[in-house]
C-alpha cells in the first residue's frame, strides 16, 4: 500500500519528458525505466517537445532499494515538488503515479470546476456521465467510444465557469479486472496486455486513447445532457428526467474542488443545468445500456 505525505521537496528540478494530454501539461522524470515505457505505452500520442502553455504538473517517480543488503525496491511518486505516495510492488508504480496527477490537477487547477465524472461528445455536444464510485462511470465511456463516440475524460469534467464549456483531459481510461472480458468484446485494446495493481480496486487495465483519437482532434465543447448513472444489475436499464435543482446539488455534491469556487459553485452549476437536459440512468447491460442513451442523445 502507499502512504500520503505533503512535505515539500525543493530538491526535485529538471523538464522531464513533456505531455499535453488535452488541457492538461504534464512534465515527467523517472530514473524506472519501466515505468516510463509504460506511460509511453499509454500517452505516447500525447508527447510533445516542450509544454504547450502554462501551467505544467511537474511528476518525478524515484527508484529505491529499500537497504544495500536487499534488492527489493521501492518507488517515490512526487508532483510539482510534494512526496505524494509510495509505491512497494512495480505493478503499482503506474496506478500511483494517475492517481498523483489526478492530486494535483485539483490542486492546481482552479481555473475549472471539477466534477468527477466521465465526459464524452457527440455531434459537437457534450454529454456529462456522473455518479458515485462503481456507477460504472469508466465501463460506459469506454462502450461509447467504441461507438464512434470522441472522449473528453474518464474521471474530471473540467468545466470553464465562465463558458460553461467542458475541457478535455483524456487520461487513459482505468478499468477493473471485472471488465476485461467486456472490453475485448467492444473491440478495444488493454495498453500492453498486462495488468496492474490499484489500491482499493485490485487488478486493473488500461485502454490507451492514443489508439483511437489524435490529441489534435480534441476540443472543448458545450455541455447538452448531463446524466446521473448507478448501475443495477437485476432489472433492465432505464432513463428518466431528473429535475433541475436536483441536478444542481447532486452535482455539487461530486465536484472536487468545491474550495476553489466558495459561494459561486452553485451560481456556476445553475447556468451549467439550465442549458443542459438531466437524467436519471440506472445502467445494466452495457449494449442495452448505450442504446438508451444514443436514444437521448440523438
Amino acid at each position: 500500500m502507499g502512504t500520503i505525505c505533503t512535505q515539500p521537496r525543493p530538491d526535485i528540478a529538471g523538464a522531464g519528458e513533456h505531455f499535453s494530454i488535452g488541457d492538461i501539461n504534464i512534465s515527467l522524470r523517472s530514473d524506472c525505466q519501466s515505468l516510463r515505457s509504460d506511460f509511453l505505452a499509454l500517452y505516447g500520442g500525447f508527447r510533445c517537445p516542450r509544454p504547450v502553455s502554462a501551467p505544467v504538473i511537474r511528476m518525478e517517480i524515484e527508484e529505491h532499494k529499500s537497504s544495500w543488503l536487499q534488492a527489493r525496491r521501492h518507488y517515490v511518486i512526487n508532483g510539482d515538488g510534494i512526496k505524494i505516495s509510495t509505491a512497494h510492488q512495480a505493478e503499482e508504480v503506474l496506478p500511483y503515479l494517475e492517481w498523483g496527477v489526478n492530486w494535483r490537477v485539483i490542486a492546481s487547477r482552479s481555473d475549472y470546476l471539477q466534477v468527477h465524472a466521465a465526459a464524452m461528445a457527440y455531434n459537437g455536444k457534450a454529454v456529462i456521465i456522473t455518479g458515485p464510485s462503481g456507477a460504472g462511470k469508466s465501463t460506459l465511456a469506454a462502450a461509447l467510444l467504441s461507438r464512434g463516440w470522441e472522449y473528453l475524460c474518464d474521471e474530471f469534467a473540467l468545466i470553464n465557469p465562465t463558458t460553461l464549456r467542458v475541457h478535455p483531459f483524456p487520461k487513459a481510461i482505468c478499468v477493473k479486472a471485472g471488465s476485461f472480458d467486456l472490453v475485448k468484446r467492444l473491440g478495444l485494446n488493454l495498453c500492453r496486455k498486462r495488468d496492474y495493481v490499484k489500491a482499493l480496486k485490485g487488478k486493473v487495465g488500461y485502454i490507451s486513447l492514443s489508439d483511437y483519437q489524435s490529441s489534435a482532434a480534441i476540443a472543448s465543447y458545450p455541455v447538452e445532457k448531463i446524466i446521473f448513472t448507478r448501475y443495477t444489475s437485476d432489472r433492465d436499464p432505464c432513463v428518466y428526467e431528473v429535475p433541475s435543482a436536483r441536478g444542481v446539488f447532486t452535482l455539487a455534491n461530486q465536484a472536487l474542488n468545491p474550495n476553489a469556487f466558495g459561494s459561486e459553485m452553485l451560481p456556476v452549476l445553475s447556468r451549467l443545468v439550465r442549458h443542459a437536459d438531466c437524467y436519471g440512468l440506472e445502467s445494466g447491460q452495457i449494449e442495452q445500456t448505450c442504446d438508451l442513451i444514443e436514444s437521448v442523445i440523438l
